[in-house]
């Protein structure tokens, strides 16, 4: 395997503040509206990332450009998935390719204590709009007036209750490498109360818990801790990720562009990340890939 490069520190600072950025974003989506379904989150990331990828000249003369390729949540329907978000990183000198990498993310949104989130609909998503031209007859007031309360005790309920998604997870780890983490969508701030209707619209400026990621293996201590139907709490998580819990920018440019988190790959193994990344109706459902120049 090729010797990792170095990557010019302006470079790393620059990826760093473009995943603050969609970290803000996605504190912000929970932040206004605390029942957001977890695909649209992956999006709202995804999105704040792509007005960053325009090719870009950097002050240490490496040229940076990303590549966003954004399937949505059409992959999730009736089944489960090994890894939601891709960011691969490939290294070039004078046009050379000098060296690749990728760190994969498995996401899962924090539940407030009603667990009233937005359920996927594979129905809906067949008939298109019909759900918004056939109206139900009346609407309870409790659906307009409601509370979402978030505390350490909330958890993240859509994380596989038979832990076959992280079987699939620590497969994969161990036949590639540590390679899948898990990243959790959490408001800026707990404890947090968001209550329908709201007043105005709230601005996050500043994210303290935000975006984390954390390694698979203890997202599985933290699952077995003890064992529950309902996915693992936020104080579990934070008493079992003694080595991760990182802010996502943190993981994304600090630790991935610096090769201490993620797997390198080449020829060898350039089949087995092909089978995640180049298959539509595989388990990807965006991917990013970082083009850095030197």
């Amino acid at each position: 395997m090729a010797e990792w490069p170095i990557i010019p520190s302006d470079v790393i600072q620059w990826f760093s503040a473009v995943f603050a950025n969609a970290n803000l974003a996605v504190a912000e989506r929970l932040q206004n509206i605390p029942n957001a379904r977890e695909t649209s989150l992956d999006e709202v990331l995804i999105n704040a990332v792509i007005p960053h990828s325009p090719p870009r000249i950097m002050g240490s003369g490496a040229t940076v450009e990303m590549q966003v390729h954004n399937i949505g949540g059409l992959a999730r329907l009736e089944r489960w998935e090994t890894a939601d978000i891709a960011i691969t990183v490939f290294v070039y000198r004078a046009g050379a390719l000098l060296a690749q990498k990728i760190g994969l993310l498995q996401s899962k949104r924090l539940f407030p204590k009603n667990r009233d989130v937005e359920d996927e609909d594979p129905v809906g998503f067949v008939y298109g709009m019909n759900k918004f031209l056939r109206k139900e007859p009346g609407r309870p007031l409790g659906a307009i007036h409601r509370n979402f309360v978030f505390d350490d005790s909330c958890r993240y309920s859509s994380t596989d209750s038979e832990n076959r998604q992280q079987e699939q997870i620590d497969r994969f780890n161990e036949k590639f490498g540590e390679a899948i983490y898990y990243l959790f969508y959490n408001p800026p701030i707990v404890p947090l109360t968001v209550r329908y209707p709201v007043t105005a619209y709230q601005k996050v400026i500043s994210a303290p818990l935000g975006c984390r990621v954390v390694r698979a293996d203890e997202v599985a201590a933290a699952m077995r801790k003890p064992r529950t139907a309902n996915g693992p709490s936020l104080k579990q998580i934070d008493s079992v990720a003694l080595t991760s819990n990182w802010r996502l920018e943190y993981w994304a440019a600090d630790l991935l562009l610096n090769c201490k988190v993620g797997q390198q790959f080449d020829s060898e193994n350039e089949q087995l990340v092909g089978s995640m990344l180049m298959r539509r109706s595989g388990p990807i459902a965006a991917a990013i890939a970082l083009n850095i120049n030197l």
